[in-house]
């Protein structure tokens, strides 16, 4: 995979709770979507959460993925010699706090999606 997912910090700490990830490769971070899913068993489970789906950037092999879980501006700045990417969830209290719940990064190129007015069954005539 060209983005691999390396650690949460501060988990349980709004303010500061932050998944981290490292680009392997070059590549478009808007092709990637960050799920929250349970966790049983060690494994994954299909009980999706949370979404987090990136916007499109362009990342270089060595660039960080920094996604803090709180509210915040997306913005980019160095980290340890490397460029780091900040991106900011949303929520208004922590999602990596329990061990139930794991970061799943999907791959997802390409997707269809339709507008809500187009998502009505449409009406068949009736036979005569």
């Amino acid at each position: 995979m060209k983005v691999q997912i390396q650690y949460v910090a501060d988990k349980g700490n709004l303010s500061r709770e932050r998944l981290v990830m490292r680009v392997r490769k070059e590549v478009d971070i808007g092709d990637f979507i960050l799920i929250r899913t349970g966790f049983e068993d060690d494994e994954v489970t299909t009980e999706v959460s949370n979404a987090f789906w990136f916007p499109y950037q362009q990342l270089r092999a060595g660039d960080l993925v920094v996604v803090y879980s709180k509210k915040g501006r997306s913005r980019i700045g160095p980290i340890d010699g490397a460029k780091a990417y900040f991106f900011y969830w949303g929520q208004e209290s922590p999602l990596w706090d329990n061990e139930d719940v794991a970061p799943v990064l999907l791959y997802a190129p390409e997707w269809n999606s339709k507008a809500p007015q187009e998502l009505r069954i449409p009406r068949i005539p009736a036979s005569g």
